[in-house]
């Protein structure tokens, strides 16, 4: 084997440990991307169980018991609401309209504390 044909081939092994390495880039991305979404995922899920769970058992109230709370239902739901956004907030997700669900990375935002405040 002469030199150039090892250089040639070096350089090719060199071409392709770099596309291997873009490519591994691009999937740690879609890996880190998808672990944001299936988190986001999974605590709503969780919370519409929870939800689900409340409105089953609200259901077998009495007819006194639900003339009695139907005044306060409202602000209980809303309550609840404000609670839900501020805990995926807290865990580091968009609540915003345009970009719910996705992770903050740390950074305040200021569309997510408006909607805290606006509830």
């Amino acid at each position: 084997m002469d030199r150039n044909e090892l250089f040639d081939r070096l350089m090719r092994l060199e071409k392709n440990v770099a596309r291997i390495h873009e490519d591994m880039q691009e999937l740690k991305a879609l890996t880190v991307e998808l672990v944001e979404e299936n988190v986001a995922l999974q605590i709503e899920n969780d919370n519409f169980k929870a939800l689900m769970q409340q409105e089953e058992e609200e259901n077998i109230e009495t007819p006194i018991e639900e003339t009695r709370n139907a005044t306060s239902q409202p602000t209980k739901k809303q309550l609840q609401s404000r609670e839900y956004f501020a805990k995926l907030y807290h865990e580091g997700f968009h609540i915003c309209h345009d970009v719910f669900g996705k992770h903050r990375h740390g950074e305040d935002c200021m569309f997510c504390l408006n909607v805290l405040n606006d509830k």
